[in-house]
């Protein structure tokens, strides 16, 4: 998707998380985000269509943000980007803290 049709700015970041998919967890790294999606490396991402958990850790020595329900938008080599679908309230209020806190560090 190209960057003028998103509603939502994503940030360049490098954080570890854990996806959910085919009934067990799988390690990646989160390379964007936003409080609508991301963007994440794994050595096997999941299938376009596919629909996925996900943890990751915003590194702040709380919890990781969860996201209940998340959508495999593309696909290109190990990079894959995901649509949040379902996040609990509390939880996307953190990610949109987190977004904030990304856009006000030079």
């Amino acid at each position: 998707m190209s960057r003028e049709l998103r509603k939502v700015q994503r940030f360049a970041v490098q954080l570890p998380c854990r996806v959910w998919s085919n009934d067990s967890w799988l390690s990646g790294t989160v390379l964007n985000l936003s409080a609508q999606g991301c963007a994440i490396m794994m050595e096997h991402p999941p299938s376009v269509s596919t629909y996925v958990s996900l943890d990751i850790d915003l590194l702040n020595g709380e919890e990781p943000a969860m996201i209940e329900l998340a959508g495999v938008r593309w696909i290109s080599g190990h990079r894959f980007g995901l649509e949040y679908i379902r996040i609990h309230a509390d939880m996307l209020m953190r990610l949109k803290a987190f977004a904030l806190l990304l856009e006000q560090t030079p």
